[in-house]
């Protein structure tokens, strides 16, 4: 992850920084050196036969991209874009030209490494089968980080795709 530097009499803890976005009131993040971009467009070309978490693909500057719908692969129920949805896009070194849409987009933030706690497991009842939902964050969500107004989770880019 980071390293703690060492001085003499003093010990710096790096801070990782997140791309933030939100999906029905809460606060998701990527690593920021995953993200290649944010972008507006909307217009979609459609995959037929394809799961319904595929929205379809995309041409950006003459690159094409695959666009999940980041709501549906999390449980959520489907959304009407609007104004605010938007494309976050990944590097090629996380994916084949891929990003994920999201409901709107956040701010860049700073963490202390310390502060950065691993995700514990379901919040599903005793002897109740986990959630779509449940199951998305256990499979893409790994850990939280408690800022001072609400919580970050925080998804790993490379299982997205």
């Amino acid at each position: 992850m980071t390293q703690t530097i060492k001085d003499n009499k003093h010990v710096f803890e790096q801070k990782r920084q997140f791309c933030t976005f939100i999906l029905e009131d809460q606060l998701f993040g990527v690593n920021i050196l995953d993200v290649k971009e944010i972008n507006a467009t909307t217009e979609f070309t459609p995959i037929f036969h394809a799961p319904p978490e595929i929205k379809g693909y995309v041409n950006i500057r003459g690159q094409i991209h695959l666009i999940i719908d980041l709501r549906l692969l999390m449980g959520y129920k489907i959304r009407d874009i609007d104004k605010s949805s938007r494309l976050v896009l990944f590097k090629p070194s996380i994916g084949e030209n891929f990003g994920v849409l999201v409901d709107k987009i956040g701010d860049v933030v700073n963490v202390d490494e310390t502060q950065i706690e691993e995700r514990s497991g379901s919040n599903s009842s005793p002897g109740q089968p986990p959630s779509a939902r449940d199951q998305a964050l256990n499979n893409l969500a790994s850990f939280v980080c408690k800022l001072e107004d609400q919580l970050l989770v925080i998804l790993d880019a490379k299982k997205l795709l």
